[in-house]
């Protein structure tokens, strides 16, 4: 058999902040028009996956009744995840992973913090315009109605009656999951692996009952046309408008959210594998012999290292489809190495 090295499927943790600083970057410098529109259908896909989840979640109230809630809610959860399958493999935007994205690449100095909270703030809007959005076209295809209808209410419901800090702390659990998703997915090299890698943080926030802003951002719009018909909203003693929405749930869950992907993630990362601790993923590498060394090789007729050729120079090669001999993508974080890995 033969004794060749193996390929792994997986990168390391190091490698992986590496892919996700470059994934920053290159959203820092792409055009905010470009940021809106990938966020936009970041929010309908979004709205895909919630659908799928209050569709099937919402149709098995004779299973509820039997067995408990808990098949209810692990249905919902476990249907979920698809939506950041589509959006991360496709290059679609959610506010949440920007905020873990950009602000590493600000922290380690390749991004402005004027652009990093510019992408923010779009992604934001993007994502709010893609839920209502497909919340609108959910109503006009006839979807909410009947459990749909009645389950998204009851969503709205609960998510409007828990007081903002209990949201705000939800929004915090919530990004720390979801950013772990797009971290994980990262690491992974297969379209199994990629999925692995989103399904079990993404199924997990969502089961407990944590928050996140471009989930509720189609749900509750679509219950706010669910509740305009009289035969959901009766029963209900003081329905939510639009304005509990965005104060009870929507801005403390963004602000959550926010804390949990700039704090938690970015500042977290850079600390274990980036220049907040100047680990070995962007530490540069010291030559091993001293000077009199060097000159003693020298004398000795020993050639000296070769140093790395300039990048510019490798990815001329490339265009050439010369093949380099030399290309440190990974640790020296150049090349566009997050091209080759979604997140």
């Amino acid at each position: 058999m033969g004794g060749g090295k193996a390929l792994s499927l997986v990168f390391g943790p190091a490698q992986g902040y590496g892919a996700i600083v470059d994934k920053g970057e290159q959203l820092c410098k792409a055009s905010l028009v470009q940021i809106l529109a990938l966020s936009t259908f970041a929010g309908c896909f979004i709205g895909f996956g919630a659908l799928l989840s209050l569709t099937i979640g919402g149709r098995i109230l004779p299973a509820v009744e039997q067995y408990g809630s808990g098949i209810q809610t692990w249905t919902y959860a476990a249907l979920f995840p698809v939506n950041l399958l589509f959006i991360l493999l496709s290059g679609s935007i959610l506010y949440t992973g920007a905020t873990f994205t950009t602000p590493a690449a600000v922290i380690e100095g390749r991004a402005s913090i004027w652009k990093s909270t510019a992408v923010i703030c779009v992604a934001w809007l993007g994502n709010m315009i893609g839920g209502w959005g497909f919340a609108l076209f959910t109503e006009l295809c006839g979807l909410n109605e009947d459990e749909v209808a009645r389950y998204v209410v009851k969503v709205a419901v609960s998510k409007t009656t828990k007081g903002w800090g209990v949201i705000f702390l939800r929004g915090i659990g919530c990004n720390w999951l979801v950013c772990m998703a797009v971290f994980l997915q990262t690491l992974a090299q297969d379209m199994t692996g990629k999925y692995v890698g989103i399904f079990f943080p993404i199924s997990t926030f969502v089961a407990c009952g944590f928050e996140h802003y471009p989930a509720n951002a189609y749900a509750l719009p679509l219950s706010v046309f669910a509740l305009a018909k009289d035969e959901y909203s009766a029963g209900i003693k003081d329905p939510p408008n639009f304005g509990d929405m965005l104060w009870e749930n929507l801005i403390p869950c963004t602000l959550g959210n926010l804390f949990a992907g700039v704090v938690i993630m970015s500042m977290g990362m850079s600390f274990f594998f980036g220049s907040m601790k100047a680990g070995q993923c962007f530490k540069k590498k010291e030559p091993e012999a001293s000077k009199p060394e060097a000159e003693a090789n020298k004398d000795a007729g020993v050639p000296p290292d070769t140093p790395p050729p300039n990048i510019d120079a490798v990815k001329m090669m490339e265009t050439r489809n010369e093949s380099p001999q030399w290309v440190d993508a990974i640790a020296g974080h150049q090349g566009g190495f997050a091209r080759t890995v979604s997140c």
